[in-house]
């Protein structure tokens, strides 16, 4: 029979293994917590911890949307994985701060390109048909954004904002392309617009924008840093201040791009749950923005007026209706009936575009013969290469 003794030390033992199974777990979680995306281990703990996490949400979600009855919402929730799952994403090169675009993602609610845009049209046949647009008459529109934008919320991939945009315009000769990626904020939407979306020789540019940006001011990183372009771990990001001229200057890159060609230019500024109407979807993950989203508002309004653009306040679409909630798939997303709505919006602003405003010089035209021009000349005997010393 055992001593009191010797019980006494193999109770000691026990609670100490125990204590010590608990605090490597704390430790663990502390890494994970502390130092998420820095190492790979702890990366794919958390990336797991987050995406099960998400997992759970987008299912209450999905059930709450009536939208979703006839969904197979499993299958969905794969298809949604296979966009934000940043793994999946396409690295655009060392040089650039970010990853984005998922690619060729083929379901039954979600199409993606070869450059992980909501198209069934690979990017070289969105370019072909871009340009044969233009000797057609048939006006092309981009549009530039985040989730919202791409249609993150929406059953299947017709009845996003861009599908319906187009459906709507399509009868009086115009083609939507849809540039929006998640997570886009306006950093990248410049990027976006500059290597991508001015060879779809656009008539109108239409860009969504407002959470992204503030988002990113207001709360925490979880599981690595959020891209914000060339200032990604600047300990500025904090100050209101820089980041609201940040987003400023961005968006008047992207608007002097367009307008100085004479192109039409709409800045829209996206709708959030519960700000300036009656949804109660999400409210407690939204209110820190409330304060901070009138100013991104004047904000918007000011870089639009600047640059001859229109503004677009779609943060006040819902405000008369008795049940906004039903507009909202969360937070910030738009449910299918929130999204025809902003669709509707925006054909509204563009039909009342005059023929005269949406003409613009064909710049890209003009550079690809200055080019061919370079290209036929013959340089030999005009410079010196290391054989010549």
């Amino acid at each position: 029979m055992l001593d009191s003794n010797t019980s006494k030390k193999k109770i000691s033992i026990s609670v100490v293994i125990v204590l010590g199974v608990v605090g490597l777990y704390l430790g663990i979680l502390y890494l994970i917590n502390t130092f998420a995306g820095s190492f790979g281990l702890v990366h794919f703990l958390n990336s797991k911890n987050i995406m099960e996490t998400h997992r759970k949400e987008l299912m209450v979600k999905i059930q709450r949307d009536s939208h979703f009855g006839d969904i197979k919402a499993e299958e969905y929730i794969k298809e949604v994985e296979k966009i934000i799952t940043m793994e999946k994403k396409r690295n655009l090169g060392e040089w650039v701060s970010f990853k984005s675009f998922t690619p060729n993602v083929s379901g039954e609610y979600i199409n993606t390109n070869d450059y992980g845009m909501r198209s069934r049209w690979s990017l070289r046949e969105m370019v072909q048909r871009a340009r044969s647009n233009r000797r057609e008459g048939i006006r092309n529109i981009i549009i530039l954004g985040g989730s919202v934008a791409f249609g993150y919320g929406a059953t299947k991939d017709e009845l996003t904002i861009s599908s319906v945009l187009n459906e709507t315009l399509g009868k009086d000769k115009y083609e939507v392309f849809n540039l929006a990626q998640g997570g886009f904020t306006s950093f990248m939407d410049l990027f976006s617009l500059t290597t991508i979306g001015l060879y779809l020789e656009p008539d109108i540019i239409i860009i969504m924008e407002g959470y992204a940006d503030i988002h990113h001011l207001v709360y925490d990183s979880k599981g690595g840093e959020l891209a914000w372009g060339l200032f990604s771990k600047s300990e500025e990001k904090m100050d209101p201040e820089f980041a609201f001229n940040f987003h400023y200057q961005n968006l008047d890159a992207i608007l002097r791009l367009g307008t100085h060609m004479n192109r039409q230019v709409v800045l829209a500024l996206q709708p959030l749950s519960g700000f300036e109407n009656n949804s109660t979807i999400e409210n407690e993950k939204i209110k820190k923005i409330w304060p901070l989203y009138p100013r991104i508002r004047e904000m918007m309004r000011l870089v639009a007026e600047k640059n001859n653009a229109d503004f677009l306040d779609l943060s006040v679409i819902f405000k008369g209706e008795k049940n906004s909630s039903i507009n909202f798939f969360d937070k910030a997303h738009l449910t299918v009936t929130g999204q025809k709505k902003v669709a509707m919006t925006f054909a509204e602003t563009i039909n009342n575009i005059s023929a005269e405003k949406s003409q613009h010089l064909d710049i890209l035209r003009l550079s690809r013969e200055a080019i061919r021009n370079i290209l036929a000349q013959d340089f030999s005997g005009e410079y010196t290469t290391i054989e010549d010393y």
